[in-house]
């Protein structure tokens, strides 16, 4: 429902509804597409070794091209592969990566600023060792304070600039202010999406711990699990920007 004729309010749990009704109604087309999504998976991580690899980066390109497909796919936008519109979405998803890899690299850095302020020796060895020996070297502290920080910017710098994604890979206007102004005054109605992805990531993590920690567990549940993503995005999308649609 909208409470005004410029803000929509955002119903997550409807969205779930049509999603899980969405692949109920196209189980062959979604399964072929969590399996497809499931190999390309195990590629990256098992068979070239994750980010430690070279190989990796072409297959970012690879699996980058694969989540545009299935966009295009969802959304009737022929081609669906050989389009030039993939390219062009390279314009948001960049500014997305950006913004996440600056806000993670300048949390990771922000500990160890005040060895670079001037401050006497004394004071510096006692922040050395009563802060970051103790709660970013010796024990996860800082590193869940990062993740939570994290959590609460998701929707500022992820879930919101992914519409304006969504839009550029189906031939659409890919600003990122446009994706601002028309999803403004849901904060926490994405943030709570957010959320309810963290609690599924860390679900699927104990699974693998009790099927032996082989990642396979991940990996089949994660296939799944990221295709549905894919088609909540999809039906999010098409709440906010459906009525604009003009192709």
């Amino acid at each position: 429902m909208s409470t005004n004729n410029t803000i929509k309010i955002f119903p997550a749990m409807d969205c779930l509804r049509q999603s899980w009704n969405y692949v109920n109604a196209n189980q062959k087309v979604f399964g072929l597409f969590s399996f497809v999504n499931f190999l390309l998976l195990s590629l990256g991580f098992k068979l070239l070794g994750g980010m430690g690899s070279i190989w990796f980066v072409f297959w970012c390109v690879g699996y980058y091209w694969f989540t545009c497909f299935f966009f295009r796919f969802y959304f009737g936008r022929k081609p669906y592969f050989l389009s030039k519109k993939v390219v062009d979405s390279l314009v948001p998803s960049t500014k997305i990566l950006f913004l996440t890899l600056a806000l993670a690299t300048l949390l990771a850095y922000l500990p160890f600023l005040p060895l670079f302020l001037g401050l006497p020796v004394d004071v510096l060895d006692e922040y050395t060792f009563s802060f970051i020996q103790q709660y970013v070297d010796e024990n996860n502290v800082y590193d869940l304070g990062i993740q939570v920080v994290l959590l609460f910017m998701t929707p500022l710098i992820f879930y919101r600039p992914m519409f304006a994604w969504i839009s550029s890979v189906i031939g659409r206007s890919g600003s990122l202010r446009n994706a601002w102004r028309k999803t403004k005054g849901n904060y926490w109605r994405f943030w709570l999406v957010a959320l309810f992805c963290n609690a599924v990531a860390v679900v699927v993590n104990v699974v693998d711990g009790w099927l032996g920690n082989t990642n396979w567990g991940e990996l089949v549940l994660g296939a799944f699990l990221i295709m549905f993503g894919n088609v909540y995005m999809a039906k999010s999308f098409d709440f906010f920007f459906l009525e604009v649609d003009t192709e």
